[in-house]
């Protein structure tokens, strides 16, 4: 058996630590002494500290812990098993941000090195009109541009189980940079063909005609977006075009529909207008 003090010293916690765990519930001692008041600790007892060491890496808090572990004693893994699935959902999306902003790093570097420079000719922009349409609609704020996919997971899915009759055009809006680190504020929409009574998150809703939008095709993985970025703003201030409204993507091939990244094109599309009295 292990006195407290010899099993915080081997898991470098503190003696108080181990009684509050006790208060908790969430790891009592083996045995305490009556007359000196010493705890002791088995070995049996060692693998459930480490679960608990686990879960709090984990970032939940002792309290959920308790709970949780009060479940596993009544052979309920239900819960933790949700947990579990929840913290490794969050923990992919982490890292593919991560990769997302390292990628964007490289890209950057090596445009800092020169290896990275455009020929804007060899990217064909153009300009046309969009006319007005009716359009599902869900507004929100996004940690990351590949949060989105939840997005378009649930428009797409309320649009299909409502039976509502849909256009193939769909775009997200950018209220925000489209390479804002976080908090992004965006709007997605489908293009609708008939009315529809929507939900709390999501409406239906008429989108006024764009009389002139510069657009690019972009091909690939967005994380190599910013060139086709840098190439249609460089074209609108060469042609002596303002632009008047926010940046709108709008995707004809995406992960929704291929599982390769280099099939993705994605347009950008820019709302100008000429500057009148140029020189």
């Amino acid at each position: 058996m292990f006195r407290i003090g010899q099993l915080a010293g081997i898991y470098k916690i503190s003696g108080k630590t181990l009684r509050y765990y006790d208060e908790l519930g969430l790891l009592k001692p083996q045995y305490v002494d009556q007359m000196t008041g010493y705890r002791y600790y088995t070995s049996s007892q060692i693998p459930v500290l480490n679960e608990i060491f686990l879960l709090k890496e984990m970032g939940l808090s002792l309290k959920e812990i308790a709970y949780l572990m009060q479940r596993e004693e009544e052979k309920d893994n239900t819960v933790l098993k949700g947990v579990l699935d929840l913290k490794q959902m969050e923990l992919d999306r982490q890292i593919q941000e991560l990769n997302q902003k390292k990628q964007m790093i490289a890209l950057l570097k090596k445009k800092l090195d020169g290896e990275g420079k455009i020929e804007i000719s060899g990217l064909n922009v153009g300009t046309k009109k969009i006319g007005k349409m009716k359009v599902a609609s869900l507004e929100a704020t996004i940690s990351a541009y590949s949060t989105q996919d939840s997005l378009w997971s649930e428009l797409l899915e309320f649009l299909n189980q409502s039976r509502i009759k849909t256009g193939t055009e769909r775009y997200t809006i950018y209220y925000d940079s489209v390479f804002k680190g976080d908090d992004i504020q965006v709007e997605i929409q489908k293009r609708v063909l008939t009315d529809f009574k929507g939900n709390e998150r999501i409406r239906c809703k008429e989108v006024d005609a764009l009389d002139q939008v510069a657009y690019l095709l972009h091909t690939g993985e967005h994380e190599s977006v910013i060139n086709s970025y840098e190439a249609i703003l460089t074209w609108i201030e060469e042609n002596h075009y303002e632009i008047t409204g926010n940046i709108r993507e709008e995707f004809h091939m995406d992960d929704f529909m291929t599982s390769n990244p280099e099939e993705f094109v994605t347009e950008i599309q820019i709302p100008i207008q000429k500057i009148k009295n140029v020189k």
